[in-house]
């Protein structure tokens, strides 16, 4: 269930205007006002669902929802009298249509009087600066910025416009690009492990590089990103990091790779445009995993990975033959259990 007391109302929207608006392909006459988003398990005659997995096709031939977005091939398995609301990719257009029904929110314009800015920093038009938050000397931030409570921004950080830094993010030796956001508790540009034992202890190189943060990141709650240690640590435009990431120092990523939570990736490595690393995924350092490369969840990633390339398990192969050693690996152990 959707609690209004979160997220608000629901936007006043008929169904016929949600089809051109959201670009779909409507099956079916009935028109009415759209009063929810539900489950197909839970929806009623009001609400807009969608079917996305054929894990709930039962769901789906027994909805009570007045529409369902869809896929063409998914039409026939719809209940009589529902409306099918057709899309390529039914996930997709159901997140265009909670676009549509809970458009984001505009924030206040407004600095808090327990902030502290210092007087070196420029601020732009229509920002928001919540309480207890602390921006250094010399730091740029764009227009249109949300800034959470208890946020700090060091000396001489850049942010450009439209983004959305959410409460207690450290940001130091950075620059941010456009409608980046950052989930609370992030750390953004702090020193790399540049640590080396010297026979009686420990020396400590000093980290002397920068982040650079393109265009519509995305950095989930808890992730730290060191800065480089002479190169930069970047990521490019697009790409989506999840909660409780950890990127070590001179790190790149291309565009719209996808980094899911609890990734952790040593210091030098590249990482292409278009990869993505399922949950828990580890890389070594100073390898390279190339365009539209995939790693399944838990992979240990020891060497470089070629583009395009599927991989999977400790330490990390190609997929098919990842597959086959488990294969082999379960008939072993099942044979030699029907033998003892």
């Amino acid at each position: 269930m959707i609690d209004k007391n979160f997220f608000g109302d629901i936007k006043h929207v008929m169904l016929s205007e949600l089809d051109v608006i959201g670009g779909f392909t409507r099956v079916g006459e009935a028109d009415f006002p759209i009063t929810g988003v539900a489950t197909l398990a839970q929806a009623g005659a009001g609400d807009l669902s969608f079917f996305s997995s054929r894990k709930y096709l039962n769901d789906l031939k027994n909805t009570k929802a007045g529409a369902v977005i869809v896929t063409e091939a998914n039409l026939k398995d719809l209940p009589e009298n529902v409306v099918g609301l057709v899309a390529a990719n039914a996930m997709i257009g159901y997140a265009k249509a909670l676009d549509v029904l809970y458009p984001a929110e505009s924030h206040l314009h407004h600095i808090c009087s327990t902030a502290k800015i210092h007087e070196t920093s420029k601020i732009g038009f229509g920002c928001y600066i919540g309480d207890n938050a602390f921006i250094g000397e010399n730091v740029e931030i764009g227009e249109n910025v949300f800034i959470g409570r208890n946020v700090v921004i060091e000396s001489n950080c850049r942010i450009g416009s439209g983004c959305n830094i959410r409460n207690n993010v450290v940001i130091s030796h950075s620059i941010i690009g456009n409608n980046v956001l950052i989930n609370s508790g992030a750390v953004i540009g702090e020193s790399g492990f540049g640590i080396l034992p010297n026979g009686s202890g420990m020396t400590y190189i000093k980290q002397l590089g920068r982040v650079i943060i393109g265009d519509r990141v995305r950095i989930g709650a808890n992730t730290t990103i060191d800065r480089g240690s002479l190169d930069d640590t970047v990521i490019g435009n697009d790409t989506i990091i999840d909660n409780l990431v950890q990127l070590g120092h001179n790190v790149q990523i291309g565009e719209r790779s996808i980094l899911v939570a609890q990734v952790g990736i040593a210091g030098s490595t590249k990482i292409g445009n278009d990869v993505i690393l399922a949950g828990q995924v580890g890389v070594v350092g100073h390898i390279e995993i190339g365009d539209g490369a995939i790693a399944a969840a838990k992979s240990g990633i020891a060497a470089s990975v070629d583009p395009g390339q599927v991989v999977g398990g400790i330490p990390a192969l190609d997929a098919d033959l990842w597959k086959r050693q488990i294969s082999f690996l379960k008939a072993s152990v099942m044979k030699k259990k029907t033998t003892t």
